[in-house]
């Protein structure tokens, strides 16, 4: 009765440990192929997005056309504070009207004299001295505008002075200086500056060179006149952008706004490898533009390239899906 016993229990066990073999192993086989076949998928770098799942996302491509940009500059340019001027042109006044009064008193002596009708050499020489003096004052005085503000001011003559002060203290009339990193900008030069509404510019003409250089940039500023509605806009010490054709154009694309990613710390565009495959290309050395960004060439880019530019980001969801959520997007 024992044997038959231990040979029940033995016999229990040993279907017990099959079973949890059989349990031990994967309930359903996986196909390796599997992952080749999915809807969207990373492959080698880039993303294979099936035809089907690309008409479903509303994917969209374009080609990038070659063209060219002018050359431009960028800088800045902030307004200065005109009270000196008031204080100039006051100066100026005074200093106008005693040289203008010696100088009728010189004349009237030196007349006298060489009449010989009671005015004395010693009176003339009085009064010709005293011209000098106002002489000197108003040149001083004419010069001041050149000392405190550059020669491109002092460049308008000693009579516009008033003219700008009273505009000035109207609010008609805004001085800004000019730096640009690449070196001062030559006289006569137009000038964009970033005052209008909804980022428009106004044009503005460079007058002559500021009085010294920026001690933290190190660039020899200028001088423009900012008149009208616009130099309210301006602001003493407000930063405005200035910019400035250079005359060389260089060759390139625009990249629509709307193919934009931002993923990885970069601006980067989704072109297309094949039919149903994609790689994110990053955007170097873009420059923003109104109608996009503007990419120069010689980059990775290149023209003819076709480009996502609606649903770039229903690709970007599917590689950050597909690689595990790793594309590292911002």
């Amino acid at each position: 009765m024992k044997r038959w016993q231990g040979a029940m229990l033995l016999g229990a066990g040993l279907a017990v440990g099959a079973l949890g073999m059989r349990l031990a192993e994967p309930l359903f086989e996986t196909d390796a192929s599997d992952a080749a076949t999915a809807p969207a998928s990373a492959v080698g770098g880039g993303l294979h997005v099936e035809d089907k799942v690309q008409n479903e996302a509303g994917l969209r491509l374009a080609r990038l056309e070659g063209t060219s940009k002018p050359g431009a500059s960028d800088g800045f340019a902030r307004a200065l504070d005109l009270s000196p001027l008031a204080a100039i042109a006051s100066d100026i006044a005074a200093a106008t009207a005693a040289h203008d009064a010696s100088a009728r008193e010189l004349a009237r002596l030196a007349g006298l004299v060489a009449a010989d009708a009671g005015a004395s050499r010693r009176d003339l020489d009085a009064a010709r001295a005293q011209e000098g003096q106002d002489r000197a004052r108003l040149t001083l005085a004419c010069e001041r505008p050149t000392l405190e503000f550059g020669a491109g001011l002092g460049r308008l003559g000693c009579a516009a002075m008033a003219k700008l002060a009273a505009q000035a203290a109207r609010g008609d009339l805004a001085i800004v200086r000019l730096d640009f990193p690449d070196g001062p900008v030559p006289d006569g030069a137009e000038v964009d500056l970033d005052l209008g509404p909804d980022g428009a510019r106004i044009a503005v003409h460079v007058l002559g060179p500021a009085i010294a250089g920026d001690t933290q940039l190190q660039t020899a500023g200028t001088l423009a006149l900012v008149h009208g509605a616009a130099a309210h806009a301006t602001g003493v010490g407000r930063i405005i952008g200035a910019h400035r054709a250079t005359g060389s154009a260089r060759a390139g694309m625009i990249v629509p706004r709307e193919a934009i990613v931002r993923a990885d710390g970069t601006i980067q565009v989704y072109r297309a490898t094949g039919p149903e495959d994609f790689e994110r290309v990053p955007l170097e050395r873009a420059e923003a533009v109104p109608s996009g960004w503007f990419v120069p060439a010689g980059g990775r880019l290149k023209s003819g390239d076709r480009i996502v530019v609606a649903g770039a980001g229903t690709l970007l969801g599917l590689e950050r899906s597909a690689s595990g959520g790793q594309s590292g997007d911002d």
